[in-house]
């Protein structure tokens, strides 16, 4: 089934002069005119191409090669080229640019600023509309990010705490002050690691991977430590409630679990029904 606001592979049904017909599946036949010659001449039909699909009108669906900088569902950093009285229009990379209303805005856009957009279809019309009101499309909390989880990173905002960070299009998780050994610029993608899920389940963010290990090796020594102050054993197992857990070590239940999980492996304790003790 073919996507609106998504890169589709194609089948080429007819040629004609310097046009392809293609099969848009639910959309019906969609002509894509090319400029380039060669591939024209070279690209026969019934080939599959990649072509991004997306609304020109409420009811007109276009087709083209051109590559977009983002697709639906996804954040990029974008130029404004105009500013018109109901909005703004970015550079995405297409024939057409993409339109930011003003309720979408979480400040004013400027010509010729760059600004970190989310990219989504309009519910009502299937058209690709973008928002720089990240909160409004990202969730700020998650059950599904595990500890020390590599994640693609693109830096939203600086805060009072450190900044805030968009994680695989998908969330939004901060990264501490003094986690973030560099600075960091507006936009800028890197790879990350989820640090912590809080109790409130905000997402907590590292930059390296030595500062991931090191919260591993932080953690696993805690609990070593507090099983030795307990004289070797500690009714803190993987079947105690979360809030138990988050109280003594301050992580997820989740983040504990895989925590004795590693030291279980390097059996340095085991772990019975009710407690873990040192081996």
């Amino acid at each position: 089934m073919a996507e609106l606001g998504k890169i589709n592979k194609l089948k080429i049904i007819s040629k004609s002069k310097n046009h392809f017909v293609l099969d848009g599946e639910q959309y019906g036949d969609l002509w894509l005119k090319i400029k380039d010659i060669d591939f024209f001449e070279r690209t026969q039909k019934n080939s599959l191409i990649q072509v991004f699909l997306y609304k020109v009108t409420d009811n007109e669906v276009a087709v083209t090669i051109d590559k977009p900088k983002a697709e639906a569902n996804q954040c990029a950093l974008l130029k404004v080229i105009k500013i018109s009285e109901h909005g703004a229009f970015l550079d995405i990379g297409l024939p057409k640019d993409l339109f930011v209303p003003i309720n979408q805005q979480r400040k004013r856009l400027r010509k010729d600023s760059h600004c970190l957009a989310y990219i989504y279809l309009d519910k009502k019309t299937g058209r690709l509309l973008g928002s720089t009101k990240l909160n409004r499309h990202l969730m700020e909390e998650s059950d599904e990010l595990e500890f020390g989880q590599q994640v693609s990173l693109q830096i939203w905002e600086k805060t009072d705490l450190g900044y805030k960070a968009v994680i695989d299009d998908k969330f939004i998780g901060l990264i501490f002050k003094q986690d973030a050994y560099r600075s960091l610029s507006f936009g800028e993608k890197l790879t990350g690691f989820i640090k912590n899920i809080r109790e409130d389940k905000k997402i907590d963010l590292l930059i390296s991977q030595k500062a991931n290990t090191e919260s591993h090796y932080e953690l696993d020594k805690n609990i070593l430590n507090a099983v030795n102050v307990s004289g070797g054993t500690l009714n803190i197992t993987d079947k105690t409630s979360p809030e138990e857990i988050y109280k003594k070590f301050s992580v997820s239940k989740k983040q504990y679990k895989q925590a004795i999980g590693r030291l279980y492996k390097k059996r340095l304790i085991k772990i019975e029904s009710e407690r873990i003790s040192l081996i």
